[in-house]
């Protein structure tokens, strides 16, 4: 039979159905497949194969509200027509280029990147969350400042606390801010005005977080908060923390938080009892982070733990902090996490190492890491604001 005739199988197909088998092929093989005949290039510089392979990798996407800004080169012309009059938004994307481009960026991530410092705030910066186009901070100084992402510059510095702006969290609408002077604030994002301001906390308000009904908040006052987001009001108390409660994290109908008691709890906001508790970190939790499945969190025991949220089982315990694990965010086989060991560390959640050590962007505790697709912005007590870029100067916004 080795010596007999052989068939091209995939040449003998419906085009369709021979562009549905390659989108399975990886990008490694997908070039080797485009080598061995004239055919079989044709099928493997098909853009719809090549949007197979992206959507395929885990946590590749790309930022539709982008379309009309970024690069000429990131969009399909069968004609090889780039011109810039072309309507972007109504082009497809050219997948093949964004695979290879993904690509580049994904490789970055094992070597330390170019890095921005923002200075603007004049004490202490304790939070931080950014999108595609800006960068929003809190700070000991009492106020929060928003950064433009592209300039790095300050284009706004919002008043309304009366002490450090500990936490906040924002969407296209709406942002909510805690502090130390026991309120939170919900901001009008398009006005960046205050349009409530909730009183009921007896200490300083350690974390925010909100969805489309509720915002909950967790306090040094060992107490978490739920409170209607139209209304402002109060709607229950979640009690059975036996110290302060330093974070929490919402998400469909549940909420993770951790405790200075050294405790995670998984509670229903519904109902507002305590689903279940994970035991296993030695002192006390700064830190917490939950999408539905997998929680993780950081203590002073200068560990991370990855939980299982179903069963309460930890998976992983990653160790390399010398110090407390002050923050951390992870997304999809990612964690990224700061500490008071002044460091940030950029952590693959499926062995559990340390891929990456940032240990010379703060001279001071880190107190907050956000990232993306492209970039890690950190916060600390230097009161800095560092943007580590993964980018090697190019745009690659369509990616976050």
């Amino acid at each position: 039979m080795l010596n007999g005739p052989r068939i091209d199988l995939l040449s003998k197909l419906p085009y369709e159905i021979a562009i549905y088998i390659l989108g399975f092929v990886d990008m490694h093989n997908l070039a080797k497949v485009a080598r061995i005949s004239r055919t079989w290039n044709q099928f493997a510089r098909d853009n719809e194969v090549w949007k197979s392979v992206f959507l395929y990798q885990k946590g590749w996407t790309t930022s539709k509200a982008l379309r009309s800004f970024i690069n000429r080169n990131y969009f399909y012309d069968d004609n090889n027509n780039n011109s810039t009059n072309t309507n972007n938004g109504n082009r497809p994307l050219n997948w093949k280029m964004l695979c290879h481009d993904r690509k580049l960026l994904e490789e970055s991530w094992t070597t330390v990147p170019p890095k921005h410092e923002l200075n603007g705030h004049n004490d202490s910066v304790y939070c931080v969350q950014f999108d595609h186009s800006k960068i929003v901070t809190g700070s000991r100084d009492h106020t929060i400042k928003f950064w433009d992402l592209l300039t790095l510059q300050c284009t706004h510095t919002l008043h309304g606390h009366s002490q450090s702006v500990l936490c906040l969290q924002f969407n296209d609408k709406v942002m909510v801010s805690g502090s130390s002077d026991n309120t939170i604030i919900v901001w009008d994002m398009d006005t960046r005005q205050p349009t409530m301001q909730l009183r009921g906390h007896t200490a300083g308000v350690l974390d925010v977080c909100f969805d489309d009904q509720y915002i909950v908040s967790c306090s040094k006052d060992t107490t978490i908060r739920v409170w209607d987001l139209h209304k402002g009001t109060l709607v229950r108390t979640l009690m059975g923390h036996r110290g302060p409660v330093n974070a929490v994290q919402l998400h469909q109908g549940q909420v993770v938080s951790a405790s200075g008691d050294g405790m995670v709890k998984l509670w229903n906001v519904s109902t507002g009892q305590c689903v279940r508790d994970f035991i296993g970190h030695e002192r006390g939790l700064a830190c917490v982070q939950f999408d539905g499945e997998t929680i993780v969190s950081g203590s002073n025991d200068k560990s991370i733990r990855v939980w299982d949220a179903a069963t309460g089982r930890c998976r992983k315990v990653l160790q390399g902090h010398t110090a407390l694990v002050r923050t951390l965010h992870f997304e999809h086989n990612r964690i990224v996490s700061g500490s008071y060991d002044n460091t940030v560390k950029v952590w693959d959640i499926s062995t559990g190492q340390c891929i990456l050590d940032l240990n010379d962007g703060h001279s001071s505790w880190v107190f907050d890491v956000q990232f993306s697709a492209s970039r890690i912005i950190s916060t600390s007590q230097d009161n800095k604001i560092v943007v580590w870029d993964f980018t090697r100067n190019q745009d690659m916004r369509l990616f976050d």
